[in-house]
């Protein structure tokens, strides 16, 4: 089960998810408003994002348990959800996620207020997407600094991106999603998950500032550093893997570490369940 982040769409897992269905049932969608999805009722609270997800692993009728693997703020809600549906969650993935105390005062405040200016700049950019503007400059591949990210997805997935991103729709999710995240509308993960099994992903390798008074950067980077530790801790059985070379969105820069994690997981659970099918049968 495949959960993206804020801002995007499910185009973001193109180069993951094919390999991973050739060895189980696979699930990639979008959340409500988001790539060709409708529309869901305002606001969107991670409540609201979770219990959306629940219903439809239920109306489809998906197996479970399964590896719930959510980036960013999916993430985020990947955790809530494996809180709430313990379950229904045999693994969970963690690509670099959001966590709560990004928007609390453990960051530098400029991280804070960027976190902040996020959530105005999605609303300014639903009202233009309103006008026409937006989805006719995605059209033209005219949105500055997009073009690299969405070239590195197949050709199908690009053009769907391009599409789907810039519509009204999805800003206006993009907004809602964020804007519950940074003021704390809804549910906020508490719990340790014991023994599940958790893969937390981090973009590239923190290295410590070697100065006594490091930058505003350096200071965001050790602290990203300390909430995916954090993640990590939440599990006895766990791993954080740190991935060179890599942007925020891993699943697109260093596909195959992330397919890597998945199938180990998918090997390890498997195992699991077998042994647990043997001990009840002997």
């Amino acid at each position: 089960m495949f959960e993206h982040g804020c801002g995007v769409s499910s185009e973001v897992w193109t180069l993951v998810y094919p390999e991973i269905a050739k060895l189980t049932q696979t699930l990639v969608y979008d959340r409500a408003g988001y790539g060709f999805s409708d529309p869901g009722p305002l606001p969107r609270t991670s409540d609201r994002c979770v219990e959306d997800l629940r219903r439809l692993v239920e109306h489809l009728g998906i197996v479970r348990p399964f590896i719930l693997v959510g980036h960013s703020l999916g993430g985020f809600y990947a955790r809530l959800y494996a809180e709430r549906y313990p379950e229904d969650v045999a693994a969970l993935v963690l690509i670099d996620a959001s966590h709560e105390d990004e928007i609390r005062g453990l960051f530098p405040i400029p991280y804070l207020k960027r976190q902040r200016l996020s959530v105005r700049l999605y609303g300014l950019a639903k009202h233009v997407a309103r006008t026409g503007l937006l989805p006719w400059l995605a059209e033209r591949r005219w949105i500055p600094g997009f073009g690299k990210f969405a070239a590195k997805l197949p050709e199908q997935a690009e053009n769907a991106i391009w599409t789907s991103v810039f519509r009204a729709n999805s800003l206006e999710a993009a907004e809602s999603e964020y804007n519950c995240f940074v003021g704390e509308t809804g549910s906020v993960p508490r719990s340790r998950f014991a023994r599940l099994p958790l893969a937390v992903i981090k973009a590239g390798i923190y290295r410590p500032a070697g100065s006594p008074k490091p930058t505003i950067r350096q200071e965001v980077e050790r602290t990203l550093y300390s909430t995916a530790l954090k993640m990590q801790q939440l599990s006895e059985k766990s791993r954080l893997i740190e991935v060179e070379g890599s942007g925020h969105h891993v699943q697109v820069d260093k596909p195959g570490t992330v397919i890597g994690i998945v199938k180990r997981l998918l090997e390890l659970t498997r195992a699991e369940n077998n042994s647990s099918s043997c001990t009840n049968g002997g």
